[in-house]
Formats: C-alpha cells, sequence, structure tokens
C-alpha cells in the first residue's frame, strides 16, 4: 500500500465511522413503576442522579427514564459492564427493567471511492470530462431539446448536474419527478428529518425551508443541529443529505430538492456516542410532528458484522409507526449499505431488515447495480445514488455554506426516496406506513434496471430483485396511484412452528438443514390471504457464521435467498434470535408447505447447529390497495418481463453439487 493509500483509508475511516469503539457508559436507561417523582427518589436511593425522561415523545417511552451513577465521572467509559451498580437496581422492586448504555459503532452509508489512478492527470481529465457534460447539458436545455426541462429550467448553478431529477441528454431514466412538480405537488406541508451528523440550518440553500420544530441535537442535548466544524469536514453527511431533499430553487445556489417545498429539520446523534437511547430519541422526536426520517447510516458495513437496533430504539420504531403521525404512522427511510464490495449482507443489519424502514439501494446513471451496493431480501426500492468512478453522482449543498456534485453511496438515494415520499404524502396525506409500503411494492418499475439479472416473479405477479426490490421508485406512478388509493386494512401477523425437533447439525459443504413449515387453510389459525413481510426468526449456533447460506420456497414456489455467505465474517457467535426478512413474497397466499434450507457453503470443518426457528407472516386477510384488481400489478412494459425472468434450472435439495451452478444461475 502506498503512502497515498494509506493516507486515503485513514480518512475515509476517520470520515465515516460515528464511533470508532462499543464502549459501556455511565448512563443507564431504567423504567420504572411510578411517575417521575418516584423515579427521582429510586434514583436518590441508589445513589443514582435522575437526568430526565427518555424521550422528547410524550408516549414514545413513559415510564423509563435515564439516570447516572454518582461515582463515576459524567463522562467514563468503561470496557466492561458495571456489574455492580447493575446489582443494587436489580435489588429495586420498582425498577421493571434497566440497561447500562453503550456506545455503539454506527457508520455513514457515503461510498468511499478508491483512487482511479495513481496519475493526478487521469483525475483531471475525469473533471474535464465531467465540466464537458454539464456544459453540454446546458446547452441542450438551452435549445429546448427536452420540453419537459425547459418548463423546469432553473438558474441554480447544479442544476444541469442534477440528472437524477431530469433524464435530459444521455441518461436514460429519471425517477419522473418533474412530471410530478407539473402535476403541482413539491412536497408543501410534509416534514422530512435527517438523522445524521448534524444540519448546517443557516446554509443559503436550506435556510428557508428549515424546521427547528423538526432538529434536535441529541449528542449535546440542545436545539441547535448545527454540524461540529473540524478539518476534514467530517460532519458534511447531513447537510448534504438534506439538499437532496429541500434545496431552494431559482436562487443560484447549488441545486433543487426533489420534495424543494418540503420543510427540513436535521438530528444531530452521530457525533458522538452513539447508544440505543439517543438512537430511540433520535427516532422517536416529534413522531406528531414530523413526517418522515430518513437516515443514511447504520452498523459497519463490514461483511462481518450482525447488528440492529436495540430494545429502546426498537420500542422507538413500534411507536413510531403505531402512533407517529398521529396514527398514521411515521414514514422511517433507511439507505441498504455500502459494503457489496466486501460481501455484506443487508440482513445483517437490523434497521434495513426491519419490517417498520423503507430500505432504499442505489441504482448509477446507467442503471446498473453500483459496486458498494448490498444484496438482499429486504430491500423494497431503489433510488439513483452514484455507480461506478466515472458515472455522476449526486449534486446537493455542502457544508461552510458551499454545494458538492460528490454525495455518494446509499446515503444520497435513502435523502431521495425520502423526498419523494414527501411528494407522495402531499398529495394524500391520509395514507398510513403500511399504505406507503404497498404504494412502493405497486408502482416501482423494473424497466429501467433490464440489463440487470437477477429479476424473478413471485406468485402474485410482482417482479423483485435481491439487488433492487421491486424496481426503481417511479414518482408518477406513485402520486396518480397515491391520489385514488383504496388503504389497506388491518394487518395481521401469524407465527408458524417447523414441523422438525431441534437442534439439528451440519458440517459438510453442501449438506443442509432443510425446516419445513405447513400452514393449513384455516382462517381460524391464520387468517392472512396476501403476504407483505416474511420474517425467519432463527437461533443458529455455528463455528463460522459466514460460511451459512440460508434460503426458502413458499408454496407458490417462489424463492427469496434470505443469507449469503460472509467470507469475511469469521464469527463464532452465530445469530440469536434474529430476523431474517423477505419482501419477495408481497402479495402471495401463504396457505402451504413453506422450505427453509441452510448450507453450509464451506468444506472447512466447520458446524452449523440449528437450535430454534420460527416463520412469521405478516398479511392482511381482504384485499386492498392495488390488491383489489388483477393482476394486482402491470408494467410500463409487459412484453419486457419474459426476457428478464430467464427460466431457472429447478432446485434439487438431494443434488448438493449443483448447489453453487443453481445459485450463480439464480442470481
Amino acid at each position: 500500500m502506498n503512502r497515498f493509500d494509506l493516507i486515503y483509508l485513514i480518512l475515509a475511516i476517520h470520515l465515516n465511522t460515528a464511533a470508532l469503539a462499543e464502549n459501556y457508559q455511565n448512563i443507564w436507561a431504567v423504567r420504572i413503576d411510578g411517575d417521575v417523582y418516584k423515579a427521582k427518589d429510586v434514583a436518590r436511593s441508589n445513589n443514582f442522579e435522575f437526568i430526565r425522561k427518555a424521550s422528547f415523545s410524550l408516549d414514545a417511552f413513559d415510564d423509563i427514564y435515564i439516570l447516572r451513577h454518582k461515582d463515576l465521572p459524567n463522562n467514563h467509559r468503561m470496557k466492561r459492564q458495571a456489574v455492580e451498580h447493575d446489582q443494587i437496581l436489580k435489588n429495586d422492586s420498582s425498577i421493571i427493567w434497566f440497561e447500562q448504555q453503550r456506545s455503539a459503532i454506527r457508520v455513514k452509508r457515503s461510498a468511499i471511492f478508491p483512487s482511479p489512478s495513481k496519475s493526478n492527470r487521469s483525475i483531471s481529465q475525469n473533471e474535464k470530462l465531467r465540466n464537458l457534460w454539464d456544459t453540454t447539458r446546458q446547452f441542450m436545455f438551452s435549445f429546448g431539446m427536452n420540453q419537459n426541462e425547459v418548463r423546469h429550467q432553473f438558474n441554480d448553478e447544479l442544476w444541469p448536474s442534477q440528472w437524477h431529477i431530469h433524464s435530459s441528454g444521455f441518461s436514460r431514466f429519471d425517477h419522473g419527478i418533474t412530471r410530478v412538480w407539473d402535476m403541482g405537488f413539491t412536497g408543501k406541508g410534509v416534514v422530512v428529518t435527517i438523522l445524521d451528523d448534524g444540519l448546517e440550518w443557516n446554509h443559503s440553500d436550506l435556510h428557508a425551508n428549515y424546521d427547528h420544530n423538526a432538529s434536535y441535537d441529541m449528542n449535546d442535548d440542545d436545539p441547535d443541529p448545527t454540524p461540529r466544524y473540524d478539518l476534514f469536514n467530517s460532519n458534511s453527511h447531513g447537510t448534504r443529505c438534506a439538499g437532496v431533499v429541500s434545496m431552494i430553487p431559482q436562487n443560484r445556489k447549488c441545486g433543487v430538492g426533489a420534495a424543494y417545498h418540503a420543510r427540513i429539520g436535521g438530528i444531530r446523534c452521530l457525533d458522538g456516542d452513539v447508544s440505543d437511547i439517543v438512537e430511540a430519541n433520535s427516532l422517536a422526536f416529534r413522531n406528531d410532528y414530523i413526517d418522515i426520517y430518513s437516515a443514511s447510516w447504520g452498523p459497519s458495513d463490514d461483511g462481518l458484522t450482525v447488528d440492529g437496533p436495540k430494545m429502546l430504539a426498537q420500542m422507538a420504531l413500534e411507536r413510531g409507526v403505531a402512533h407517529g403521525r398521529k396514527g398514521k404512522g411515521n414514514i422511517y427511510v433507511w439507505a441498504s449499505g455500502n459494503g457489496g464490495s466486501r460481501g455484506d449482507n443487508c440482513n445483517c443489519d437490523g434497521y434495513v431488515s426491519s419490517i417498520y424502514t423503507i430500505s432504499i439501494n442505489s441504482v448509477s446513471e446507467s442503471g446498473h447495480f453500483p459496486w458498494y451496493a448490498e444484496k438482499c431480501s429486504s430491500t423494497l426500492a431503489a433510488a439513483f445514488s452514484s455507480g461506478a468512478f466515472s458515472d455522476k453522482k449526486i449534486a446537493t449543498t455542502d457544508i461552510h455554506n458551499t454545494c458538492t456534485r460528490e454525495h455518494s453511496g446509499t446515503s444520497a438515494a435513502a435523502p431521495l426516496a425520502a423526498a419523494i415520499l414527501a411528494l407522495v404524502l402531499e398529495a394524500n396525506p391520509n395514507l398510513t406506513w403500511r399504505d406507503v409500503q404497498h404504494l412502493i411494492v405497486c408502482t416501482s418499475e423494473f424497466s429501467p434496471l433490464l440489463d440487470e439479472r437477477g429479476w424473478r416473479k413471485n406468485g402474485a405477479g410482482f417482479l423483485y430483485n435481491s439487488r433492487f426490490g421491486f424496481g426503481l421508485l417511479m414518482a408518477q406512478s406513485l402520486i396518480q396511484m397515491a391520489i385514488r388509493w383504496d388503504p389497506v386494512p388491518e394487518k395481521y401477523i401469524c407465527i408458524v412452528q417447523p414441523k422438525q425437533l431441534f437442534p439439528q447439525e451440519i458440517s459438510t459443504k453442501g449438506d443442509m438443514l432443510r425446516v419445513y413449515f405447513m400452514l393449513e387453510q384455516n382462517q381460524g389459525i391464520c387468517p392472512i390471504r396476501f403476504l407483505e413481510h416474511v420474517q425467519v426468526k432463527i437461533t443458529l449456533e455455528t463455528t463460522r457464521r459466514g460460511n451459512s447460506r440460508m434460503f426458502m420456497f413458499s408454496p407458490q414456489d417462489t424463492m427469496s435467498i434470505l443469507m449469503y455467505p460472509r467470507l469475511k465474517d469469521n464469527s463464532r457467535q452465530g445469530f440469536r434470535n434474529w430476523n431474517l426478512t423477505s419482501v419477495h413474497y408481497w402479495g402471495e397466499n401463504p396457505v402451504g408447505l413453506w422450505r427453509l434450507y441452510i448450507q453450509n457453503s464451506q468444506k472447512d470443518g466447520s458446524i452449523l447447529k440449528l437450535t430454534n426457528v420460527q416463520l412469521i407472516l405478516h398479511g392482511i386477510r381482504q384485499p386492498g390497495g392495488c390488491f383489489n384488481h388483477r393482476p394486482f400489478r402491470r408494467y410500463l412494459n409487459e412484453d419486457l418481463i419474459t426476457q428478464v425472468t430467464a427460466p431457472v434450472a429447478e432446485f434439487n435439495e438431494n443434488s448438493p453439487e449443483q448447489f453453487d451452478a443453481f445459485f450463480d444461475n439464480y442470481e
């Protein structure tokens, strides 16, 4: 590794990692049977200091409080849990639950691009090509080569670079955002908050849309989300994400936000110790006021981490969708991750694979799957972002009141999706969080991405792909369907137990554990007839976690790959009550035999031991949304479907020597 690459690597780590080590903090989250006065009394009697209630949202954590131990420094960090202090709390009968807080590793999801060449000349030539591209595009605008774009000719300096909004020139597709603007929807009345490293709210291209009521600094516990400035500009990420949503048009500054009349807020939560309580407070903050939360971060995308929301953050998500937006549910948009080059799988990220979040992957301007993107079964849809080094990135705001054309990765795709959903909520503010997910499934489009392999049709007629979910978000189609949307009915959850007894164990390459679930056609047992999410909750002990490959067939023979082998994952911890989520069965009838396969993909003597597993089905009994019509889904170009869904050989569970070839062909 040369000196340049070493410096580059150090900068990459510094700029993208919110916390570099997991340490215990002198902070305890405590659930107490009683009010604030009781909590203060409990703290005092146990030599703790009462800090405050756990949340800024009145209904989110009504009986959870934050305590600090008086004998430890306020900023104390410990490698090990303070067991002796825990024991004191255990002995107090007023305490229902408690947990000492830890600082978690959370990484921002901008793609770090390797040096394209050791020569500075190559970089400058690429910059010249980029400038030539913008000049050419501006020339085409001025001569009216695209009538739609002439109507939307803005004087903002980076507008010609916003290829993801307008498809003039050589880009084949965009999200249809300008056509939605023509319909009169620009995000008015919708509040979007960026959960990140801060927001430069006084930026001249954001200030007019800034909403202080949707903003807070969770790291320093004050109302000002302004980022901390340093030599490396390491806290520019949140300001960049915000610009994608809500840059102000026609002010000769930067560009135009995809929802340029949406109100924009920022929560500073990544520039400090990121604990469960910090995440929970961020996810629950003013959830009756904020409509959409956008998060472009998560656990490390290193190909060896399995992590997700802890108890309080999980509770915040659950209560956000149940009570936020005055009962309609908050919309949580999450970047799916940038660990593709490291063999990562976003089903190992509990934020991305949550049923409460909308997981968004990236598509390059040429319609390809980027080198950094991850494949997994929980991704719902895709939005444009950066691709290869020569592909254009996303133009947006930057700190110090500057602009950039370098926003990248799934970090840029998620706020773009959030902006599109802001347009949707303006068109129909009565949509619930589940309505929004159904709309995405029913309108996302495969045809801009037809050059990519892996497209399959499920038993309900929806095309799906482990790279892109149900396809590219299409703003105009979303709006048109949202305006006449028939709300989806009440959701049911069914838990199906396996037919086998456990534990089961395998140790040889190609060997498989076979698990069967039978759902009888009895509405008294499970009333679901149209599926939404399907989860496999699994406890798998292993001597090498990364060797496990897991996939499942539905009764309608739809296959979903729940977990790919991860070559870097040497962990012996396995999966402990971990939810593997798939959206690939959306709309199917779940009645019948489900087949789950767990394979040891390597011949290295490693052992996989399955100790517990459940099938969890989410869905509805009566049709709603686009399920009211047959077929459920009509695509822009139906003739292309047979071309992109080439048949694959039938899976034979008794021929392990054919598995690798089967999966190579399938994906």
